[in-house]
């Protein structure tokens, strides 16, 4: 990468009024595996972003961060915010919040958060609601480090070695966190069976499939396909001689968009472990900065 991840937000940051406090950085925290690999090899797995603070005590009584509320991103401020039914509180808010950043995420670089979107969390947060369900994680993110260390064998990862792409499948040594994830999940999984908690995470489960399929796959496919209508439009002005393009021969990233249930359950979590509820009108939203 050209720039650090932090370079990148922090520049973000600075575009969109975002002012932080000189006592405290914004800075990448690695773990002790991380931290004993290359930089390059760090970067390219994706570490996470974390504030610190440049004295040994800051007054609580600081405001440390001020964030315009035209940087927060929800459903009114999103994309798709006329085509996504908002809720105020509650699950419907949490469902209707991820599909407006997994939108937003889709998007790539054309997102106006994509300066803030490209320093989150690229692996899904290992939360409770997705202990041992193996099609919520993208096994194919699979990432190596320059040792070459190398993800569970077939073996290893049992009835579901079928999920983990051709490059696990060879493997020895664990070292893919999603095949990791999936299995520690469904260890402790097995710690909730016939208890009232197992019950509520089956439900909240049944809820994000039931979401996914009636109101994410149509949003997004119908959004996308006006986006790259719209595109296609407007190549056909700008190239000489009335000749029209092929959809399929646009530079824009948007055409090999295809959403996922991994994908949309990756954003879920973000929103599960960092929205902040701001306020009547913006509800449940993500927020730069705060959230880290």
């Amino acid at each position: 990468m050209s720039l650090s991840r932090v370079i990148i937000l922090l520049t973000w940051c600075d575009e969109n009024g975002i002012q932080i406090d000189p006592r405290i950085q914004v800075r990448e925290s690695r773990n002790h595996r991380e931290l004993a690999e290359s930089t390059e090899s760090s970067s390219s797995r994706g570490c996470g972003i974390s504030v610190y603070s440049l004295e040994d005590l800051i007054d609580c009584s600081c405001s440390l961060v001020h964030i315009p509320k035209t940087a927060i991103l929800s459903t009114r401020s999103c994309f798709l915010s006329q085509d996504i039914t908002s809720a105020p509180y509650g699950h419907a808010a949490h469902l209707a919040l991820a599909l407006a950043l997994y939108g937003e995420i889709l998007r790539g670089q054309d997102s106006k958060w994509f300066g803030y979107l490209q320093s989150l969390p690229r692996e899904t947060v290992d939360i409770a609601v997705f202990w041992g369900f193996k099609d919520v994680i993208d096994f194919r993110s699979c990432v190596y480090s320059s040792r070459g260390d190398t993800a569970p064998s077939k073996s290893a990862i049992g009835d579901d070695a079928s999920n983990v792409g051709a490059a696990c499948s060879n493997a020895e040594i664990p070292d893919c966190a999603p095949s990791l994830q999936y299995l520690d999940g469904k260890q402790a999984r097995m710690w909730l069976s016939c208890t009232g908690a197992k019950k509520e995470l089956d439900g909240l489960m049944d809820e994000i499939r039931q979401y996914y399929v009636s109101v994410v796959e149509p949003t997004l496919h119908a959004a996308f396909g006006k986006l790259r209508q719209a595109e296609a439009e407007h190549n056909v002005n700008v190239v000489l001689g009335g000749g029209i393009p092929r959809l399929d021969e646009c530079s824009n990233e948007l055409n090999s968009v295809e959403p996922s249930l991994p994908g949309f359950c990756h954003a879920y979590s973000l929103v599960s472990s960092r929205a902040f509820l701001v306020d009547a009108y913006h509800g449940l939203a993500m927020v730069p900065i705060a959230d880290a």
